[in-house]
């Protein structure tokens, strides 16, 4: 008796549970394929956004990257100082091309113009006139450019070029107010006599006594003799010399200042252009690599996203098949 009436309490328990657990069934099944839909939803958007940047990060080329072309302002060199004389370079064994001649020749006519046009005339009565080839040892040594592109150490193209663009920047700098102050300076300026204490070295002969010395009558007795010595004493001379004030440089100097300005800004930025390039060209070359391993994560995520969809179809199937346990549920209770 005992055991039925267990029986019955736990088939009323049952029955009171059922609804509870199913409702909690369906809801929990509701939330999951929400959750399903969500993440599913950002999955693919994931994938999509993926694919499209790893797409155009491999799509880039490294070659694509230009470096860009490094240029000099005539401003930028009209304060430039003379840093130190440079002795013009032995020439190498003459291999010359006649085409690369002639444009060296007609480059050098140019500058050598422009020299004795814009700076020669601020040069002072007693300063000697360059001729060509002097002007060319000095500022642009033609035959030493030449055995160069014959090594293949120098590029013929580029050279003319930067020459060329040297040419052009150093006739507009010459006519800026900075650089005709500096020849203006040079001509007017006058030789003054500047004297200053020089510390020398200058040898001399006197007598010293040297106990052991041998050279002379008595030397037994006296205990050694008087000898000559040469020796080094400190002397201060004075120098006087006709110079100009301080900070004068001449036409020459100021041209070769300004030639040397030039090139050193060019090297410079034509170096940092190149860096900046070979960076981007980094860049770019791990953006590829980076863009593939994008594009296999995007594979793996629509995997993922193909094995979400499999869950949320097993879920569709469990609450289709629910809702038909139930109708032939109702159904059969329905009769009368």
């Amino acid at each position: 008796m005992d055991e039925e009436e267990g029986t019955q309490e736990r088939a009323k328990l049952a029955h009171r549970l059922g609804p509870i657990l199913d409702r909690v069934e369906q809801t929990y099944l509701r939330v999951l394929r929400a959750a399903i839909l969500v993440i599913a939803t950002g999955l693919i958007a994931y994938a999509a956004i993926l694919a499209v940047t790893s797409l155009f990060k491999i799509a880039r080329s490294p070659d694509s990257v230009v470096e860009e072309t490094a240029s000099v302002a005539p401003g930028e060199i009209t304060n430039a100082q003379l840093s130190q004389p440079q002795a013009p370079a032995t020439p190498d064994a003459p291999r010359t091309s006649p085409a690369q001649r002639q444009a060296y020749d007609q480059l050098l006519n140019r500058y050598y113009g422009l020299f004795r046009s814009r700076f020669e005339n601020y040069k002072q009565s007693d300063d000697q006139q360059l001729s060509r080839d002097e002007f060319d040892d000095r500022f642009v040594q033609v035959q030493t450019r030449l055995n160069a592109i014959g090594r293949g150490q120098l590029d013929f193209a580029t050279d003319t070029a930067d020459l060329g663009s040297l040419v052009q920047v150093m006739s507009d700098a010459a006519q800026l107010p900075a650089a005709q102050q500096r020849l203006s300076r040079y001509r007017a300026a006058r030789r003054v006599q500047v004297c200053q204490n020089v510390e020398r070295t200058r040898t001399t002969t006197e007598m010293r006594w040297n106990p052991y010395g041998m050279s002379c009558v008595g030397w037994y007795e006296n205990g050694g003799c008087s000898e000559p010595r040469i020796v080094t004493v400190p002397v201060t001379a004075r120098e006087c010399s006709m110079r100009f004030p301080e900070g004068t440089q001449s036409h020459v100097q100021v041209f070769r200042a300004l030639q040397d300005r030039y090139f050193s800004l060019l090297a410079e930025r034509r170096s940092a252009n190149a860096a900046r390039a070979q960076a981007s060209r980094d860049d770019i070359a791990a953006g590829n690599v980076v863009g593939h391993q994008g594009l296999w994560t995007t594979l793996l995520v629509l995997g993922g996203f193909l094995v979400l969809m499999f869950f949320f179809l097993l879920i569709a199937i469990e609450r289709h098949q629910r809702r038909l346990t139930g109708e032939q549920v109702v159904e059969p209770s329905a009769t009368p």
